[in-house]
């Protein structure tokens, strides 16, 4: 079973890997967030995002955390759902 406060500081290293990711880009959003089955998954919005396939946008991402998150982090880390501002907002709900 994994502790919550692996969970917790994981969570804190991602969130705060993807927003310096997406900081290059003046508009951004990013969200991480821990499921009921005590994984995280990410949402983030960037307007670098615009106009890249689906594809293109998960590849860099997650070339980014493999580079920039050691893995005892990552694990924790299910899914990471990519758009643009526009995308995002209209994908998301306020949390």
């Amino acid at each position: 079973m994994v502790a919550k406060s692996d969970v917790v500081t994981a969570q804190s290293e991602i969130e705060k890997s993807l927003q310096d990711f997406v900081l290059s880009s003046a508009a951004a959003k990013v969200y991480v967030f821990e499921t009921e089955s005590h994984h995280l998954r990410a949402l983030v919005g960037s307007d670098g995002f615009r106009g890249m396939p689906l594809w293109e946008r998960q590849e860099t991402v997650w070339a980014y955390l493999r580079e920039h998150v050691p893995d005892e982090f990552l694990v924790h880390l299910v899914a990471v759902h990519t758009w643009d501002l526009d995308e995002y907002d209209e994908n998301v709900r306020e949390v």
